[in-house]
């Protein structure tokens, strides 16, 4: 799946401030006289920039300097009118935000439905862009380089390249929100994982089905893995699981989740998993075999 050409944006960062732009870019007024308007428009700009409401929204929502980070900001503020008053009502944890975001951020191509046969997965990509650390405000979240461990015990920590700006929501067939969460996927991994290879498998997840089982490979730590059946395993086997060792898998981003070296690492999984499994009625220990649980849809900011 392509990355779609991006629409008009209503922001734009100078240094480390965002200027909003307001509504003037997205809907259209009888026709101003050209000259004056942009130093109009600088002038509400600006003073917006130093609104109360608008520092705390800069505070509560942290965007990267990721390509996409510009374009997810503008649909943030469209979804609350620019009115920053209704910050808060950006969450990942809202059922009727994620379903404006992927509406919005697809330009109505992709819309979760109240009548669907199965659970409803949508990977947002930069749809993490807002609810960044505040660490990452001044790098491109898309291409992160940290310390990560591959399932060889024997190897020790070396530097990944990760993509940190992604999200997960997961809707039950009546369009209910499951749970969302943010992922972190591995785009290099020194001598086992190539940014190509990570790409085009993932880009091969639009409309392909999603099922859960139980990994319990020798030597590695056990985890339950969303798989989805893209047609390119013979390229490379990528789960969604939790946040432990890997060779290419993407991790399920849980605030809970034990260090890769504690004991309890090996019985965790994510909230996600846990409530996905719920919506079906069942529990972790109930996945014995492989599950078909849904239809997974890629939505690009």
């Amino acid at each position: 799946m392509g990355h779609r050409t991006p629409g008009p944006l209503c922001t734009t960062r100078v240094g480390d401030t965002w200027i909003d732009l307001g509504t003037s870019c997205r809907s259209q007024s009888s026709s101003p006289k050209p000259t004056g308007l942009a130093d109009a428009l600088l002038d509400v700009a600006f003073a917006l920039r130093d609104s109360p409401l608008k520092k705390k929204f800069d505070t509560d929502h942290v965007y990267s300097l990721a390509p996409e980070a510009a374009r997810k900001r503008d649909i943030d503020l469209q979804i609350i009118g620019d009115d920053y008053s209704k910050s808060a009502e950006i969450s990942i944890n809202s059922e009727d935000y994620l379903k404006k975001l992927i509406k919005l951020a697809s330009n109505g191509t992709k819309e979760v439905s109240d009548k669907a046969k199965k659970i409803q997965f949508f990977i947002i990509r930069g749809g993490g862009e807002g609810f960044l650390s505040d660490s990452l405000a001044n790098t491109d979240a898309r291409n992160f380089v940290s310390g990560g461990v591959t399932t060889d015990p024997k190897q020790k920590a070396m530097r990944f390249r990760f993509d940190l700006n992604d999200l997960l929501a997961v809707f039950d067939p009546k369009g209910k929100l499951v749970r969302a969460a943010f992922l972190q996927r591995p785009i290099f991994v020194p001598g086992r994982w190539s940014e190509k290879t990570a790409n085009d498998i993932y880009n091969a997840w639009d409309n392909k089905e999603v099922s859960i089982y139980r990994n319990t490979h020798p030597g590695w730590i056990p985890y339950l893995g969303l798989v989805i059946d893209d047609g390119m395993k013979g390229r490379g086997w990528v789960d969604l699981h939790k946040q432990e060792a890997t060779n290419g898998c993407i991790f399920i981003v849980d605030p809970a989740t034990p260090d890769v070296h504690a004991k309890q690492i090996n019985d965790f999984e994510p909230k996600l998993i846990i409530d996905v499994l719920a919506s079906i009625g069942k529990n972790k220990d109930d996945v014995k075999g492989m599950i078909r649980l849904g239809v997974m849809h890629l939505v690009d900011i």
